[in-house]
């Protein structure tokens, strides 16, 4: 089986470390594993696009998601799944958007308006064939305190939907080899998109 995952989000949002906890747990699942990223401008807040490809070990694929191409769109700050439609297709992209806007510097410099989540979700739709937007990273801060929880929370709820041909037990294991630090509420944000997602 092929399956495509692009992860979006800004420079901070955890969308590496994420990146990592799937190829991992992929990995644990006897799936071969390619991916890329573009991580330079993490640090200044920028746009930062990541790719996870699994297919049998048969196979060899690129790195790089091609154009209309996606399985699922993971996208941590909502303006970016606009970005992110580039790699959708109606006929088999899921967008799984985080419903927590961070307002690009210059926007506030411009006094740009941010796009409503409805605007949002209405402008991908057109390119997906499924749109789910929840408030992970509101709900992690709620349950857990701190938002870089709600990457993680957002794979629970994507696993529950079926949206992630990965087992449970392998995206735990992988958490915990990937994840430096508070592991405990890591899981505990993932079980809890489990139930979200149920």
């Amino acid at each position: 089986m092929n399956y495509d995952i692009m992860l979006t989000g800004v420079g901070g949002e955890g969308v590496l470390t994420t990146q990592v906890v799937l190829a991992r747990a992929a990995n644990f699942d006897r799936y071969m594993v390619e991916g890329v990223q573009l991580h330079g401008l993490a640090q200044r807040g920028g746009h930062i696009p990541a790719f996870v490809r699994l297919h049998p070990f048969n196979q060899t694929v690129s790195p790089a998601v091609m154009q209309a191409n996606a399985d699922l769109i993971l996208a941590f700050e909502p303006l970016e799944a606009i970005r992110a439609a580039y790699y959708a297709r109606k006929e088999k992209t899921v967008f799984l958007i985080n419903d927590d806007p961070l307002k690009p510097v210059y926007g506030n410099i411009l006094d740009i308006p941010y796009p409503s989540t409805e605007e949002i979700k209405k402008r991908v739709s057109g390119f997906a064939k499924e749109v789910h937007v929840i408030r992970a990273s509101e709900t992690a801060k709620q349950k857990f305190g701190k938002k870089i929880y709600g990457n993680i929370l957002m794979l629970g709820y994507a696993k529950a939907k079926g949206l992630l041909p990965i087992s449970e037990e392998s995206i735990i294991k992988a958490v915990k080899e990937t994840v430096r630090y508070d592991v405990d509420k890591n899981i505990k944000a993932f079980k809890l998109g489990l139930e979200m997602g149920r």
